[in-house]
């Protein structure tokens, strides 16, 4: 099963198109494969999971931090996603089922 990206604002509305993770579920399995303390490690799988414009600042450190071979397509979609949450002051949902 796919996670479900969402991006809003600080009203909950939507400042992008949801997406979800590829057909691979690269983000989950790197989620998985991440340190235990990182952001990515607390996206849940089968749960909705939010970041806060805060948090989001971590997570792209980390997800900038990536090895080059890391980053793959999802990784910048998502990456994108969290700079415009911050940039309004918003959140992005993962929605994991």
């Amino acid at each position: 099963m796919s996670l479900g990206i969402y991006t809003k604002n600080f009203a909950h509305a939507d400042v992008a198109p949801s997406f979800s993770d590829d057909r691979d579920e690269s983000f989950r399995n790197l989620r998985e494969g991440a340190p235990w303390n990182s952001l990515r490690r607390g996206v849940h799988a089968n749960a909705h999971t939010l970041f806060n414009a805060i948090q989001l600042r971590r997570l792209v450190e980390e997800l900038e931090a990536l090895p080059e071979h890391e980053q793959v397509p999802i990784v910048h979609k998502v990456l994108d996603a969290a700079q415009l949450a911050i940039r309004n002051s918003g959140y992005v949902l993962f929605v994991g089922d």
